[in-house]
């Protein structure tokens, strides 16, 4: 299963960026990455300067594997770890003590692996601030072949880049799962396609520049604005006990272009939230018991977004829209700001009130009405930035 192709950014005849891969339209990835239904839960610990790299490899783990988890760290290093880790997990991390995974018995396999994403320098650092890595048991890999990076250079040999280690772990915790030697299937298309594009410009293949901050504007905001669905989901917890998986339970969404509004309650089949979550979310608690079902809300929502994108100023709500089934092109509203700017964000309230917008709630209930609102007076913003100079 070929994940589609997404969006890309930019006016015709300039530099296009895909807002899902983060690489420019020429070198999009997506449509070669397959998706693989590993049952080993897969935790990347990324350093920050891996985030935008335009050959990291991370982000083929990210949209290439259903059970996988990603968190960013700076210097400022916490003591306890950004997952939810199950017990029996163990890092991927060589060096004395690490065990190596093809010589350990079934019943000893690690229940989930975190994997430190970054340079060897940095891997080693991230190691060695965030003290909660160390209490994990560490395992190591003696990859089967040399790394196929054929762009970046491998401090010695053995060395492999952050996804031909989890694809060679995955490969031995559980190899009877498909697809994940096609992974590096897509690891190598990558990497050819930057090198011939590095030839071109070699060859002195001739680009037209804009100004910065219009190179960042995804072609969703301008040329196809009048199908764009700017969107916001709340949810809460599937468990009582916690943890990190959540039901959907509001879907709310407007077109800047018509200014028509779709909102619809989902009934919730693990687990209805305490009053307290619902008072926070501004629902009424016989709205979410006489809710739409879920694969209701999936059936109706293709038939109103076919062909159109979705933007959200947050990826936990491009997350959600998973459970509706939706698998169209999608745009983060948050990394085009950040391109724009050339910096971080803060909360989308934080924007509002320093871009000095006038967001309008949207008719939708609760909470939404004003983060819908706002992520709409952002998408507004960021149009006006490009075709208002």
């Amino acid at each position: 299963m070929l994940l589609p192709s997404p969006p890309t950014a930019a006016k015709d005849g300039f530099r296009s960026v895909c807002y899902r891969c983060h690489k420019p339209e020429p070198l999009c990835i997506c449509a070669s990455i397959p998706l693989v239904d590993n049952r080993t839960p897969v935790f990347i610990l990324q350093h920050p300067r891996e985030r935008f790299h335009p050959i990291g490899t991370a982000r083929i783990a990210r949209l290439g594997l259903r059970r996988v988890e990603l968190a960013v760290f700076s210097e400022h290093a916490p003591s306890d770890p950004p997952f939810e880790l199950p017990p029996g997990a163990g890092v991927l991390y060589p060096g004395p003590g690490a065990r190596r995974l093809d010589e350990i018995d079934d019943g000893e396999r690690p229940s989930a692996l975190v994997v430190l994403d970054g340079t060897w320098h940095h891997a080693r650092t991230l190691y060695r601030d965030h003290g909660w890595l160390h209490a994990l048991p560490r395992y190591a890999l003696v990859p089967r072949a040399p790394s196929r990076y054929r762009i970046r250079r491998e401090p010695r040999e053995g060395c492999v880049s952050t996804i031909e280690s989890i694809a060679e772990a995955l490969s031995l915790l559980e190899p009877d799962t498909p697809g994940i030697d096609a992974l590096l299937d897509s690891f190598d298309a990558m990497i050819d396609a930057q090198i011939e594009q590095t030839r071109s410009r070699r060859r002195g293949r001739r680009v037209e520049r804009r100004r910065r901050e219009w190179r960042a504007i995804p072609r969703a905001l301008v040329e196809d604005f009048e199908r764009l669905w700017i969107v916001y989901g709340e949810s809460a917890q599937a468990t009582r006990r916690g943890g990190k998986q959540r039901e959907l339970l509001q879907w709310t969404a407007f077109s800047p272009h018509s200014g028509r509004a779709f909102e619809r309650i989902v009934r919730p089949t693990l687990r209805m939230p305490d009053e307290r979550h619902l008072e926070h979310m501004g629902l009424e608690r016989e709205a979410v018991e006489g809710g739409t079902a879920l694969d209701e809300l999936g059936r109706e929502w293709a038939t109103l977004a076919a062909g159109g994108t979705l933007a959200a100023w947050n990826q936990s709500t491009l997350d959600l829209m998973q459970q509706i089934g939706h698998h169209g092109p999608t745009l983060l509203l948050k990394a085009v700001y950040c391109n724009v700017e050339r910096r971080g964000a803060g909360t989308l309230e934080s924007v509002i009130a320093a871009e000095s917008l006038d967001a309008e709630p949207a008719p939708v209930r609760g909470r939404a009405a004003e983060r819908l609102g706002n992520a709409v007076a952002i998408a507004r913003h960021l149009r006006q930035r490009a075709v208002g100079g």
